[in-house]
């Protein structure tokens, strides 16, 4: 029988142990171990791979299987098909075993087993006939013969393979064919001839299959581990939970967390489960934690602090005694006079002042302010910790997040459309129907994260519940199942956004009920808690042009809205069928309704023109509205990072929000949803961690001058417009780009200190590299300090670089959901031992060196009476711990959690943090274990009401935002537009962007994160994604072949190498690059360190004598970012949406030249 011959069921892999002797079956065994392989679930995540590999501690480059990518098809309809091979498929007659001459080979409850102790080196490293009799190159040798054996040992005692047991989506199912049970046994029900081909076919392909439960979720025996521990995953920002592994001081196994819905999408066990209980509920992962040994043990990493030995980014260092670091940061001093630089450094001290910056401009603030705190990856917990002691000890304002290369566009769309109540709206990922989901890889980067949301579509989609369209110009991982991939032109998806809702308009495919509730009033009335100001009325001449009509404009003396019913202005608090479309006069204001000025807005331009800016014909931008108001409201659009991180992308990533409102999906069940919230509060309770004597508030203006009203300036006063850089009166903040042009331009002050945390923006920003020179500069920049696990491409530049701790050591944090919904607040605790050096029974980390800076310069906050109660008793300040585990307790009091004795063993037994017991009394123990136990607070509440209302909900929808008309571009003086409209392409003073040439684009993988992620080596050989990529058509035109080299040069004197890889997945007229390759540090080229091999983790290994050695796979590819615009009409700054400060990522036109 040809194997296409057999049942078709789903594109289901099937791996069987036999229990078959030739024909026949041996009735007498109850035991049939099967793995099936579902590629319509499978994400290419690779956590089966890693967990694995980890599982059998396995080296790099050893593989028991793999999982590989195919096309299939051509642009713009291919597909990607994903294959799991070289797996063993157990065969029937099992040549392997009759080849082997040692007797290696033997079968053990039907598994093929290779016992090494009889396998013959000489035989395995000399073409042995195991390897060439399997026809399925399902062994492998490494230095013996290696198979996948079903995890054996685990299996044969009632667990499960590792393969299965992480993987998030539930396409790797294990069962026993003779008692099947969960998803196996769903499938034997449904298809009767199931168990009849897997009896008489060991390996086969079915097609079609549909079932309700997508994961096996077996009882598992506990991981066979000395200490198993729950904790909050920072391999990046999705927040899943992870329990964990340990034997000695080493993560050997790495599970999700069952009690955390992000590891079960949201079908995490009862919280009231006991711990030892919630041992054998398996729980999925993406791959990154798999490989967290290689973030742990990165032969780069840096243990001991670092002073500069040579010039700013010459790359020499000599270790530095912890008290002389802390002396000579706080106190300054001529402290580099040794290599004969002779310049005053400041210290912290000499900021420390209240006096103004500039006496001519107060407005600016303290001199506190020239201290500034560049943040990366900073989460909730240390988060808070980091603004304790920089805003309200030090006073700075100056404390700068990462949002706008981390995100900021798509989040601006969700500023203007909520009025900055929520940034992050995504689709409702159990209950939608229709997803039109732009700039989102979403089998690789989301939040939540691949595990999560990435698992909940693939299930979705495979059983028929869900249809994808991907709207990207590189088509991501899920256009293996998606319904549609919509290749736009970069920057262009405002283009289609704006032509569905011209063709929505003009058809009447809006909900028009929902569109005129007015008010919270009339939305309750409605059954809804969401409102929208779409009848609203908008003053469009005069003084007020741009504003909202309120009562107080008519001398009624309220701020209240007006809108039009029955031909009159009326509150909108009294309307409950007003006008959506109004033009007219009332009392002297020109007015028209906001949804009037909306149509009118997407009129401006016709489809043809949408059509030609976006690349997409007008029937298929039709067929898109259709389907999406065919599924409505029930059908969600939305953006992530690719959605609007360019020129012109606030006011794009808003376009894709107003699609929401016009089918009034908006807080809704299956529609647009914000983010959930924490199952308690961690900085109140017993212990104020808020607040404390003597602290500071902040003031003046942020040298990123993020929400600050240039207008109010001693500067406009003098000099009116334009600025010299822009202002971002209207932002969600995290300017980072802004930060460090100001500080560059020392606009509007100079800056005197500048802090890097887990920040390495040289790299990570569009254009970073243009701010080399500002950190070599001394005047620019007089003090430059990092705290980092390594030296990367921006503390290379740095006077004194603080190890710190990795977050299975550390980096506390309490967590709460992304969009959509969860109720709950993972927390992360230490599950090892630090390996940086002890000072006073601290790690050197993070918080032992800003504690430490704190005492030294006597700041508020810290030290013996630093934490009150609600009684008035007082608690030292020392140590993390200090405040975080006085968190934890926090968390468990307002969450309502009591714990037991059960939970307090469990943590004394698996977790570091038990070592501090004492600062508790015994009830305060026993509630903070019940958390730390299960990895933080998770509560089931149901996230809807009866009538399907979003219980996290906001109330009012902006389709207009007057608080955005009413800011003003600093540099052309104009004010912007408040409502919909597409957007100008332009630099800085308003020229056009270059047309002529390819885009450059980038995309995420799920192996990786933004920078650090390049010392995880298995991601480097699970995929080498160092190529570029190119549409074949273009590759025609241009002359290329598949592997050849090219230069991409963006025109302004930037130029890279790479090769070509050609592929149906990139649209036409781009090119795109995998971003996280490209490092020139991380150890990709030589430093020296003084006495190295004591002061890095991998000592000897990595270094000669003071010579730090460079490694070739930490510099392999390009970074795409070295070659972004700079504006050469202001001060060869990055590219910036003004609206927003939004780093440019898409813009830039290169021309690609074979070499």
């Amino acid at each position: 029988m040809k194997r296409r011959e057999f049942l078709k069921l789903g594109g289901l892999s099937i791996f069987l142990g036999s229990t078959l002797k030739g024909a026949a079956i041996n009735v007498e065994d109850d035991f049939l171990p099967v793995l099936i392989y579902d590629k319509s679930r499978c994400m290419d995540c690779k956590a089966c791979m890693a967990a694995c590999q980890l599982e059998k501690d396995l080296p790099v480059k050893t593989l028991l299987f793999k999982m590989s990518e195919n096309e299939e098809g051509s642009y713009p309809h291919a597909r990607l098909n994903f294959e799991l091979e070289n797996m063993c498929k157990e065969c029937l007659h099992k040549p392997c075993k009759d080849a082997c001459q040692y007797n290696a080979i033997k079968i053990e409850d039907s598994v093929v087993l290779i016992d090494e102790n009889r396998c013959e080196a000489s035989c395995a490293q000399n073409n042995p006939p195991c390897v060439a009799s399997c026809p399925h190159d399902a062994i492998v040798i490494d230095g013996k013969a290696k198979k996948c054996d079903m995890c054996f040992s685990r299996i044969t005692k009632g667990d499960i393979p590792r393969c299965a047991a992480v993987c998030p989506a539930g396409a790797i199912i294990y069962g026993n064919l003779k008692k099947p049970e969960g998803a196996l046994k769903e499938l034997l029900n449904n298809n009767p001839r199931l168990k009849y081909i897997l009896l008489q076919h060991h390996h086969t392909f079915v097609e079609g299959a549909k079932y309700s439960n997508p994961y096996v979720y077996p009882e598992q025996n506990r991981p066979k581990t000395e200490k198993v521990a729950h904790t909050v995953c920072l391999d990046c920002n999705a927040r899943c939970g992870l329990r964990v592994g340990i034997n000695g001081n080493k993560i050997v196994q790495v599970d999700g967390n069952p009690y955390h819905p992000y590891n079960r999408s949201f079908n995490q066990i009862t919280y009231d489960t006991p711990v030892k209980d919630s041992m054998k509920y398996a729980a999925g992962t993406c791959s990154k934690p798999q490989m967290v040994n290689d973030y742990i043990n990165n032969p780069y990493r840096i243990l001991k602090p670092l002073k500069r030995a040579g010039k700013r980014g010459e790359g020499k260092f000599v270790e530095i005694e912890w008290e002389d670091l802390i002396n000579e940061i706080a106190n300054g001093g001529k402290n580099f006079k040794h290599l004969g630089d002779d310049r005053y450094y400041p210290g912290i001290k000499d900021i420390l002042s209240d006096e103004p910056i500039d006496k001519n401009a107060p407005e600016l603030g303290p001199k506190r302010n020239q201290f500034v705190w560049f943040t990366g990856r900073s989460q909730g917990g240390r988060s808070h910790f980091i603004k304790r002691w920089f805003l309200n000890s030090v006073g700075s304002k100056n404390y700068i997040g990462h949002t706008d290369i981390c995100g900021i566009g798509f989040r601006m769309g969700n500023y203007i459309f909520t009025d900055g109540r929520e940034v992050e709206l995504k689709a409702d990922f159990e209950n939608s129907k229709y997803m039109l989901i732009f700039g989102a890889n979403i089998y690789s980067a989301l939040q939540p994260g691949v595990a999560t949301s990435g698992a909940m579509i693939a299930r979705r989609v495979a059983n028929g519940e869900l249809k994808i369209v991907l709207v990207d110009p590189k088509a991501p991982k899920a256009v293996h199942v998606a319904h549609r991939w919509v290749p736009v032109k970069p920057t262009k998806d405002g283009a289609l956004a704006m032509a569905m809702i011209k063709i929505m308009l003009k058809n009447g495919w809006y909900d028009e009920k929902f569109l005129k509730l007015a008010s919270q009033k009339s939305a309750e009335k409605a059954g809804r808690k969401t409102y929208s100001n779409a009848a609203h009325l908008v003053i469009t001449d005069g003084e007020h042009e741009g504003e909202i009509l309120k009562a107080s404009h008519l001398k009624k003396g309220s701020d209240e809205e007006i809108v039009i019913q029955n031909a009159k202005p009326v509150f909108a608090s009294d309307a409950d069928n007003p006008e959506l479309f109004w033009k007219g006069e009332i009392e002297g204001f020109k007015c028209e309704s906001v949804f009037s000025l909306l149509q009118k807005e997407v009129n401006r331009h016709s489809l043809e023109f949408y059509s030609k800016e976006c690349g997409i014909d007008v029937s298929e931008i039709e067929t898109l509205a259709r389907e999406f108001w065919q599924n409505a409201p029930k059908s969600v659009a939305f953006a992530y990072h690719g959605g609007g991180n360019y020129v012109g992308g606030a006011y794009s990533s808003f376009a894709i929000a107003i699609l929401n409102a016009l089918v009034g999906n908006v807080n809704r069940k299956g529609g647009y949803l914000g983010k959930g919230k924490g199952a308690g509060k961690w900085r109140e309770g017993k212990y104020d961690l808020k607040k404390f004597d003597g602290m500071l508030k902040p003031k003046g203006v942020k040298i990123s001058r993020e929400k600050a009203k240039y207008e109010h300036s001693s500067e406009f006063k003098k000099h009116g417009y334009p600025s010299k850089l822009p202002w971002f009166e209207f932002t969600k903040g995290g300017l980072s780009v802004s930060a460090i042009s100001g500080i560059d331009l020392k606009y509007p002050y100079p800056a005197k200190i500048v802090f890097a945390y887990f920040s390495d923006f040289i790299y990570s920003m569009p254009g970073g590299y243009r701010f080399k020179q500002t950190l070599k500069d001394h005047n620019k920049v007089p003090l430059f300090v990092s705290i980092d696990t390594t030296v990367n491409e921006t503390n290379i530049y740095a006077d004194y670089i603080i190890p710190d701790i990795t977050y299975m050591e550390g980096q506390y944090g309490f967590l709460t959901p992304h969009a959509p919904g969860g109720h709950f607040t993972g927390v992360r605790t230490p599950l090892i031992d630090a390996q940086t050096p002890k000072i006073n029974n601290r790690p050197i980390c993070l918080e032992t060196f800003l504690i430490d800076l704190a005492l030294k310069l006597n700041l508020p906050g810290y030290g013996e009476k630093a934490i009150k109660d609600k009684n008035g008793n007082y608690y030292p300040l020392y140590k993390a711990e200090d405040y975080y585990l006085r968190g934890i307790y926090n968390l468990a009091l307002t969450s309502g959690v009591k714990g037991n004795k059960e939970d307090v063993t469990a943590v004394e037994k698996n977790y570091p943090v038990s070592r501090y017991k004492d600062m508790f009394s015994k009830d305060e123990w026993t509630a903070l274990c019940s958390v730390v136990a299960r990895g933080g607070v998770f509560k089931n509440n149901s996230w809807f009401d009866k009538n399907g209302n979003y219980t996290f909900g906001f109330e009012k929808i902006y389709l207009y935002n007057e608080r955005l008309a009413k800011s003003t571009n600093t540099i052309t003086g104009q004010k912007y537009y408040g409502g919909l409209k597409y957007p100008d392409f332009v630099t800085y003073r308003g020229k056009k962007l270059p047309e002529d040439g390819f885009n450059i684009t980038t995309y995420k993988s799920s192996l990786h994160t933004q920078s650090r992620t390049i010392c995880y080596e298995r991601a480097l050989f699970y995929e080498p994604d160092f190529e570029l990529k190119v549409n074949p058509d273009d590759a025609r035109r241009l002359g290329l072949k598949e592997g050849d080299e090219v230069i991409i040069d963006n025109m302004q004197n930037k130029k890279l190498k790479t090769k070509v890889k050609i592929t149906n997945f990139v649209t036409e007229g781009n090119v795109a690059y995998s971003h996280h390759f490209g490092h020139w540090q991380h150890g990709a080229s030589e430093i020296e360190i003084k006495n190295a091999k004591n002061i890095l983790k991998g000592g000897a290994e990595v270094c000669k004598g003071d010579k730090v050695l460079s490694n070739p796979t930490r510099g392999v590819g390009i970074t795409p970012n070295l070659i972004t615009y700079l504006d050469k009409d202001m001060y060869d700054l990055p590219l910036l949406d003004l609206l927003g400060g939004i780093p440019d990522f898409s813009s830039t036109k290169v021309k690609i030249i074979k070499i």
